[in-house]
């Protein structure tokens, strides 16, 4: 397993850890994991799992996250049909600091929110807007590639405010930062 399939292992031991009975919905988690992201990005300039995101129907996915998610893990966590129990607890070595800021943030702001009050607020945001009229329509795939960019992008709703975890000129520079991390990245493979 590499160093970022053992991250989102430990993500999603983070969040079933933090849940009744150690055990959490797959699409609650999918959006604390979606929200940790976005959040993380805009006050640090990165992602905390660096997954790939795609729009569903059900709002923002990482998919790999997603896909680790459907499969016990022997000596992790069990899965069985959407639910996921953690078997033993997460290993802290795997996050930095702002990681488990951002983490503890997005848990204790929205661990309280049932699944389906997450995926009707996850709707709310432009990386899932940009897709609403395509996921909601039978006659298009069910599945798009994330803008990543988009979440830089604030939400055209007042009741949505991170102001207490980072302001706009903190999300400017980061966006800033990763625009110039990105760029590098694209050179260095070319």
């Amino acid at each position: 397993m590499n160093i970022q399939q053992k991250k989102i292992e430990n993500i999603i031991l983070y969040f079933a850890n933090k849940a009744n009975n150690k055990t959490i919905d797959r699409l609650k988690l999918m959006k604390l994991i979606w929200l940790s992201d976005r959040l993380h990005l805009n006050k640090y300039g990165r992602l905390i799992i660096k997954d790939r995101y795609k729009a569903l129907p059900n709002g923002p996915i990482a998919s790999k996250a997603m896909d680790m998610s459907k499969y016990s893990l022997p000596d992790s966590y069990d899965v069985e049909e959407y639910n996921i129990k953690a078997k033993v607890n997460y290993q802290e070595d795997y996050f930095s600091k702002s990681d488990l800021k951002i983490l503890n943030y997005v848990w204790d702001k929205f661990g309280e929110m049932d699944t389906f009050e997450l995926r009707d607020y996850s709707h709310l945001f432009p990386e899932w807007k940009r897709y609403e009229n395509e996921l909601q329509t039978d006659n298009f795939p069910n599945s798009y590639d994330i803008v990543i960019q988009d979440f830089f992008m604030k939400p055209n709703n007042d009741s949505i405010d991170f102001s207490d975890i980072y302001n706009e000129e903190e999300s400017k520079l980061s966006e800033q930062d990763f625009n110039i991390h990105r760029s590098i990245q694209s050179l260095l493979k070319s």
